[in-house]
């Protein structure tokens, strides 16, 4: 497993479905020493991994994965990516064990790199029912039902309330007592905008705007980590990888996501269980989650213009205004409590095991 939001998402469901069920977690790569989300695996959750190391396609691990799902007893496999490591286990076993496949983005950018190849086999995979697709929000569920013309089980992505000292982790931010602090939450990456970020948050200090902005997530690209790092000072802070979003975001006025495409992000439903207001582009199902001006403010698209404007909107809100958005964005979390999502997974298995 590596730090993303989707390995959080699996590391907080397993651990809530074993609560209940005899789980196992299966990682094709090898996790590092300092896997945060395999660390955090409860020791209720069975781990196996099978020891990929390298980027890239592998034919070893197909039979690994065929050899693991034959000999394991296992009567469900949920998929949480890289179809083409499942193939052929699909191919093989379908008629011993019911397969899932969680769609996690939009249909279409789901289907880039190696996952293109086998496009086609996944469309015939789950019009013949041999595989069941999720999918995580409402415009998930279309984008995936517009490009394979066959119908998808809609499970939200659900996260933890998670505990919150009351120890400010971030008062060494603050340039001074009314300096409003932004937290962006994510891997450096082309999806997730951060460079229209960094420009936008630049226009603001450059205005005279008291405000300073947290960026942490580990250096995916690193030549766009590169394009960053002339904005990087005293007001906007890159705090590396971090493994305590949630605590700092709920010392933060806000989450600033600016993103290009996004599924149903896990830091988004993170900041709701915080009550850290979000400013986000309306891409992936964000627009299903956020009514702008109710629980958090929608961009008219990740544009620099139009989230700088988004920026504006925030900062030129009445305190009461805050006070009023903060209350709706903690009363919006419960639809994605991941005991919520759980029960619901858990409840869609059976429907195919009766």
């Amino acid at each position: 497993m590596r730090g993303g939001g989707i390995e959080a998402m699996i590391c907080g469901l397993a651990n809530e479905m074993a609560k209940t069920q005899d789980v196992t977690v299966c990682s094709i790569f090898k996790p590092l020493a300092d896997d945060v989300f395999w660390n955090k695996l409860s020791p209720s959750v069975h781990k196996i991994h099978l020891g990929k190391s390298k980027p890239g396609f592998s034919v070893k691990e197909v039979l690994k994965v065929y050899k693991l799902l034959r000999k394991g007893g296992y009567d469900v496999v949920n998929i949480h990516g890289m179809f083409f490591y499942y193939a052929l286990s699909v191919l093989l076993l379908r008629r011993k064990i019911k397969f899932f496949y969680t769609i996690h983005s939009d249909a279409v950018m789901e289907n880039s790199g190696w996952d293109k190849k086998f496009f086609p086999l996944k469309r015939f995979c789950f019009k013949r029912g041999w595989v069941h697709p999720i999918t995580i929000s409402e415009a998930s569920q279309k984008s995936f039902e517009d490009l394979y013309h066959c119908k998808s089980h809609l499970i939200y992505n659900g996260v933890s309330r998670p505990a919150v000292s009351d120890v400010d982790i971030v008062q060494q931010y603050r340039k001074t007592k009314s300096t409003k602090l932004f937290i962006h939450a994510g891997r450096i990456d082309t999806p997730k905008n951060q460079l229209v970020l960094c420009k936008v948050f630049k226009r603001l200090i450059e205005e005279g705007h008291d405000v300073c902005l947290l960026i942490a997530g580990s250096k995916q690209k690193e030549q766009i980590f590169v394009q960053l790092e002339p904005y990087f000072g005293d007001r906007i802070r890159y705090l590396g990888e971090r493994h305590d979003i949630p605590q700092l975001m709920a010392r933060c006025e806000a989450m600033c996501l600016p993103s290009i495409w996004e599924g149903l992000p896990v830091t988004l439903l993170e900041a709701l269980s915080v009550g850290c207001v979000p400013i986000c582009s309306p891409v992936g199902g964000i627009p299903n989650v956020i009514e702008s001006g109710h629980n958090g403010i929608l961009s008219e698209s990740p544009s620099e213009e139009d989230y700088y404007h988004a920026m504006l909107n925030y900062l030129s809100q009445p305190e009461s205004g805050l006070d009023r958005l903060r209350a709706n964005v903690k009363a919006s979390f419960s639809k994605y409590d991941i005991e919520n999502t759980s029960d619901t997974y858990i409840k869609t298995y059976g429907e195919y095991l009766k």
